[in-house]
């Protein structure tokens, strides 16, 4: 059985990330853990876990709780992973924190690039390099969210793109979320404004 490990910063990454790869994947071979990472080294369980009878991909997805944590967790359960036969370990991180706002208050290539290179420096030094992948949310998930324009018409029939443009003057239609927007989940909170609800990245939310 393939064993896959996947780092993410919070309950909205992980979320995401399960559902995604339940849409990717055949069902009837797959095996999800969820956890999330404690003080101390700990683990709590999730309740996300999933398990077809015979699987044959098996997914270890572990919420690490903030986006300064991936690599660290990453490097420190790296022996741990490869060692019970772990091929591939993936960390998903959001580009928008403190460090990115010390050098742009706006999305500037030059330093998403930066703070990409050195993160991948930090993994080359690992003993398994090989099998470490990153990739990041630029600036944060709710990009992504953003992307899928249609997303918000099916949560409430009201937020159209035409709507959304109309009151929020930008088309989701045809921006990048991930060039346009340097926090993202802001321009989900002023959507979800418009029909009276908040969005406060929480689980519910996800």
């Amino acid at each position: 059985m393939r064993k896959i490990a996947i780092f993410v910063e919070g309950d909205t990454e992980l979320i995401f990330v399960r559902h995604l790869l339940l849409k990717l994947f055949d069902n009837n071979i797959l095996k999800f853990e969820c956890i999330r990472l404690l003080s101390g080294g700990k683990t709590d369980r999730t309740p996300f876990d999933f398990s077809s009878p015979n699987p044959e991909i098996y997914f270890q997805v572990i919420n690490v709780g903030n986006d300064y944590r991936v690599l660290t967790a990453i490097k420190d359960r790296e022996k741990r992973l490869i060692a019970n036969t772990f091929d591939t370990i993936i960390g998903l991180r959001d580009m928008y924190s403190q460090k990115y706002k010390e050098l742009s208050s706006s999305i500037d290539e030059s330093v998403t690039r930066q703070l990409i290179d050195e993160s991948n420096e930090i993994i080359r030094k690992t003993n398994n390099p090989s099998k470490i992948k990153l990739h990041f949310a630029i600036m944060e998930i709710e990009a992504w969210f953003l992307a899928f324009h249609n997303l918000f018409e099916k949560i409430d029939r009201r937020l159209t793109v035409e709507f959304i443009k109309d009151r929020l003057c930008f088309d989701l239609q045809e921006i990048d979320p991930q060039k346009e927007f340097f926090k993202p989940s802001s321009e989900l909170t002023q959507i979800f404004k418009l029909i009276n609800r908040k969005y406060k990245k929480s689980k519910s939310d996800a």
